[in-house]
């Protein structure tokens, strides 16, 4: 959606909103392990400058963990398997550092609420323990980069995609959990759709389309 006004001959504003879309795959260095974050991330873009909007991820990771005694060791812990879950509802603030035709730069902020869930499998006897449901409030900044391609043999559509790199640091404002430690650095990889790119094609194309009917009605009314 894009709207503009003009106060006087002289002086003119433009508000622009599109929307925007990230999938977002992160890799957290925690203490002595890392985790495969999965989310996505909807919002708007405001005039060209910062992104506001929300995103969801979703953590699911096993660990076989204890081993049983052996002749040498004579000690040993029952074997299990750790299963640890997390889950993730945020709202991010990204302001654009620099914005070129094919990259830009950017800093994201986020919060949000969360739940972390863990639980054993016993591999002795295949039973589980209760699950250990807890509250936990992230909070987290990071560096955005984006490559943008160009239009490639003469078709817009490849404007509309790109790579994104991300790195950045997490911590737990509140985290009622306390026997794990989800605090850490990450970083994330992925590809990356400009839906404001879209809607910019498309604008254009609407605009052309409306100045090529007028000429036509001009030339027929003549």
């Amino acid at each position: 959606m894009q709207t503009s006004y003009g106060q006087n001959k002289e002086a003119s504003s433009f508000h622009s909103i599109k929307p925007t879309t990230d999938f977002d795959q992160r890799f957290y260095y925690t203490a002595g392990e890392t985790q495969n974050v999965w989310g996505y991330r909807a919002g708007v873009l405001i005039n060209d400058r910062y992104k506001l909007g929300i995103g969801g991820y979703y953590m699911n990771k096993t660990a076989d963990i204890g081993m049983p005694s052996t002749a040498l060791t004579r000690t040993g812990t029952a074997p299990y398997t750790l299963h640890k879950k997390l889950y993730l509802g945020t709202i991010y603030y990204e302001p654009y550092l620099l914005r070129r035709n094919l990259w830009e730069t950017s800093l994201v902020f986020e919060t949000g609420y969360g739940r972390t869930v863990h639980y054993n499998i016993d591999k002795t006897n295949n039973t589980a323990t209760e699950q250990n449901n807890a509250l936990m409030i992230p909070a987290g900044a990071g560096l955005s980069i984006n490559l943008k391609l160009p239009p490639l043999f003469h078709l817009q559509c490849f404007r509309w995609i790109g790579i994104n790199a991300m790195g950045g640091y997490r911590t737990a404002i509140y985290q009622q959990d306390k026997q794990y430690n989800y605090n850490g650095a990450y970083w994330s990889l992925s590809g990356a759709v400009f839906l404001d790119r879209m809607f910019e094609d498309f604008y254009t194309w609407k605009k052309g389309r409306a100045i090529a009917r007028d000429k036509r009605i001009i030339k027929l009314s003549y």
